[in-house]
């Protein structure tokens, strides 16, 4: 139960909430050394205030730790978000033994004295359990035989903490005097009975976890450091290892979750930097693509934002006379869209092949997309089919943009041709096609939003009067050049600004039958 209750705090991940507990934390530290200044150093022990100042320097880097974990607060990993909880008891806990030495041997802070050693030991009990809530989520393990043992440790929990409250009254774990002396009694040792619980769980969890031998290793300094700790201030009263060991044992846990996390992350990059590779191959990129034939040239280009995308293009004969030229945007980024990429072109190629319409082509991709699209995703398209003896063109614009038309004889313009719904968008939709014919020199210049969507660091789009102004500045070039030109005129345009969307380009100029 108390898991859940933990999970459901940590992980919804209210940055409001997370980011009032990093503002609590910077205040802690602020406090702690206020605090010090406000005492002073007369009549401290110098071990005293050696402690002090590691406690202070503590709280700090918790808040430092704390930061690292919150960057990004959608994406925090659950293992990672799990210190949150953990920084802030921890954090508690040094400020309490920070107070607890900055009022030693002072009578008139007696009761202050008692209180700060009371929630100190209050908050060495729970970050204890904090750390087996850790260990189990860490190593992989829970049954009934560790949920009983939640509940065990969570009862004695209780009872300790009412025991030591109660120290702020009677002397039970530790003694204030007159003086302001703190002193543990002879029954201090019981406390750590609660631990004993823990033992014979946290042993059957290191023989069932499958979790590697480091991560064993690593997670049980969350107990041993504090354990060394106190063997040693059994010998030295004055230096308060125990809080600091706890926070080196947060940061070592911390520390190799973040180099696991980024093993990963490096692992992850290469698989993304091979699909990459693999995407890319799908699509045509050897040119020039039919270096025999003279009637017609294209040449074509895709950037994706991340490292796969959803933009896709392709050209391919339909016969030896019939070129079939293709753009495509899928409705999302990333390896899902990479994946709902791939299956519709194959889809449409293959079809396309067989003959018929764009629109026959276009309505069969529909409907065996959308047989099984469960993710919901949809793509625009433009397909057209030129005929290269004639220079006639069939075409079909399944919500796709509008294309980039070039009469020799002028400039480009937007053809607002008949627009149709986004394949996978909506079942049993018809797509309308429209044809119109090419003469020598005429060209065509396909691209996906990514073009027109780019913004400037001033957030203005780049937008089609951009993009006809580029081309018509360059309508003499060549196809390859022609879209070199317009993608960099794109990218001194957003500059600095990241790019958001995939930008893929499709030049095609037909030079007829002469």
């Amino acid at each position: 139960m108390i898991m859940k209750v933990l999970e459901k705090i940590v992980f919804q991940k209210n940055k409001k909430v997370i980011y009032a507990c990093f503002s609590f934390l910077i205040f802690l530290a602020f406090a702690g050394l206020l605090f010090q200044f406000i005492r002073g150093f007369k009549d401290m022990d110098p071990s005293w205030t050696l402690s002090t100042g590691i406690e202070i320097l503590g709280i700090a880097i918790c808040a430092v730790v704390f930061f690292s974990c919150i960057q990004s607060v959608e994406s925090v990993e659950d293992h990672i978000a799990v210190f949150i909880p953990q920084l802030l008891v921890c954090a508690l806990t040094l400020f309490f033994d920070e107070m607890a030495w900055l009022v030693q041997d002072l009578p008139d802070y007696r009761t202050v004295n008692c209180i700060t050693n009371s929630f100190l030991h209050v908050s060495y009990h729970a970050l204890s359990f904090l750390f087996w809530l850790y260990i189990q989520k860490t190593l992989g393990v829970r049954n009934k035989f560790i949920d009983i043992t939640n509940t065990v440790f969570l009862i004695g929990f209780y009872m300790y903490s009412i025991v030591n409250i109660l120290d702020i009254f009677f002397p039970i774990f530790f003694t204030v005097d007159s003086n302001g002396t703190y002193a543990r009694t002879s029954l201090y040792d019981l406390k750590w009975t609660l631990y004993l619980v823990i033992i014979p769980a946290y042993i059957y969890i290191l023989i069932k976890s499958k979790a590697s031998a480091k991560t064993k290793i690593v997670s049980g300094t969350l107990y041993l450091l504090p354990i060394l700790a106190e063997i040693v201030t059994r010998f030295k009263f004055g230096i308060s290892l125990k809080p600091a060991s706890l926070l080196l044992a947060i940061i070592l846990n911390y520390g190799v979750l973040v180099a696991e996390r980024e093993k990963r992350i490096a692992v992850t990059r290469h698989e993304l930097g091979i699909a990459s590779k693999i995407q890319m191959n799908l699509l045509p990129n050897i040119f020039p693509a039919f270096p025999d034939r003279k009637d017609f040239d294209i040449f074509a280009m895709t950037v994706p934002a991340k490292e796969v995308g959803g933009d896709f293009y392709d050209f391919f004969m339909v016969d030896d006379k019939h070129l079939a030229i293709l753009m495509a945007d899928v409705s999302d980024k990333g390896i899902g869209a990479a994946l709902f990429m791939t299956i519709s072109k194959i889809i449409i190629k293959t079809r396309a092949q067989l003959g018929g319409t764009p629109s026959d082509i276009i309505e069969y991709a529909d409907r065996r997309i959308n047989e099984k699209n469960e993710a919901g995703l949809f793509v625009t398209v433009w397909l057209g089919i030129i005929d290269l003896e004639t220079g006639h063109i069939e075409c079909c614009n399944a919500g796709h943009d509008y294309p980039a038309i070039m009469n020799s004889n002028e400039g480009y313009k937007i053809e607002k041709d008949i627009h149709g719904m986004p394949v996978a968008f909506m079942p049993d939709v018809k797509f309308p096609g429209y044809s119109f014919d090419l003469k020598d020199g005429d060209r065509i210049f396909l691209y996906t939003d990514g073009v027109l969507d780019a913004k400037s660091i001033d957030g203005e789009r780049f937008e089609k009067e951009r993009l006809l102004k580029v081309l018509n500045s360059n309508k003499y070039k060549n196809d390859e050049d022609l879209i070199h030109i317009v993608k960099n005129s794109v990218t001194q345009y957003f500059g600095v600004v990241p790019q958001f969307d995939d930008m893929t380009m499709l030049s095609f100029t037909y030079h007829g039958t002469k």
